[in-house]
C-alpha cells in the first residue's frame, strides 16, 4: 500500500510532501509481518530562488505478529537514506574479532536530513552547483541474546558533508564528501561517494513532481 499527498503548497517549488508505504508479508506462512515506512519532505527556495532548502524526516518499523525477523526482511540504510556510511555500515551487526563482521539490519530506523543547494558562481552552462548537508539518524531493533551482536539498541549517528552537483547529458552526477560527527566503533564510514542520478534525491524530485502535478 502507498499513500502520497502534498500537505502544503504555496508555489511549484515550495511545499510539504507526505509519503507512507506498507508491505504485508507471510499471511499464510510461518511468519507474518507489517513493514511500514513514512517520509515527510519540506522544501522552499530563498535568495531570489537561488538557494533550495530541504528537510526530510524518514522512519520505518517492521512489526511481527508471528515468527521473528530475518536479515532480508529488516531495514538496511544505504546512502540514499543516510549519507556518510557504506550500505549496511550502521545498525546491528555480528562482530567477532578477526573472523565475523556482518551487518544484520534493524527492525526500526529514523533519519532527519537537512540540505541546502546553491550556485557556485560560475556560468550556468557548465551545469555545476554545490550543496551542504547534515544527516542524523539510527538503525536498531533486533531480538537476540547473542553476545556477539552489537548495536541492538538505538544509537545516534551524525554526519555533515558537502557535495558538487553536475547536470550532464548522461544524467545528474553527484560527488559527496562526508565526515561522521558521531558514530560507533565498528560502523563502516564512507567519506566519499560518486553517484549518477540517485535513486532517492532526498525527496527533491518527488516533491517537485507532486507539487507540479497536484492541486
Amino acid at each position: 500500500l502507498e499513500f502520497r499527498r502534498v500537505l502544503f503548497r504555496s508555489n511549484p517549488d515550495t511545499g510539504v510532501l507526505l509519503q507512507i508505504d506498507q508491505d504485508f508479508s507471510g499471511i499464510s506462512g510461518d511468519t507474518t509481518s507489517i513493514k511500514t515506512q513514512a517520509k515527510l519532505v519540506g522544501q522552499t527556495k530563498v535568495f531570489k530562488d537561488a538557494v533550495t532548502l530541504r528537510a526530510t524526516l524518514e522512519g520505518g518499523v517492521l512489526a511481527y505478529s508471528k515468527g521473528q525477523s530475518r536479515v532480508i526482511d529488516r531495514f538496511s540504510m544505504g546512502s540514499h537514506v543516510m549519507r556518510g556510511f557504506e550500505p549496511g555500515g550502521i545498525g546491528p551487526r555480528e562482530y567477532v574479532d578477526g573472523s565475523v563482521d556482518d551487518a544484520l539490519g534493524g527492525e526500526q530506523f529514523s533519519v532527519a536530513r537537512f540540505e541546502a543547494d546553491f550556485p557556485l558562481g560560475i556560468p550556468e552552462e557548465f551545469g555545476l552547483s554545490g550543496s551542504v548537508f547534515y544527516d542524523v539518524g539510527s538503525l536498531w531493533g533486533i531480538t537476540t541474546s547473542d553476545p556477539d551482536v552489537l548495536y541492538k539498541d538505538n544509537s545516534i549517528r551524525q554526519v555533515v558533508g558537502a557535495a558538487i552537483l553536475w547536470a550532464t547529458p548522461i544524467g545528474p552526477l553527484r560527488f559527496n564528501f562526508t565526515k561522521a560527527l558521531e558514530k560507533e566503533q565498528y560502523d563502516k564510514e564512507q567519506d566519499f561517494e560518486f553517484s549518477v542520478k540517485l535513486a532517492d534525491t532526498n525527496g527533491l524530485e518527488d516533491l517537485h513532481n507532486d507539487l507540479t502535478n497536484q492541486t
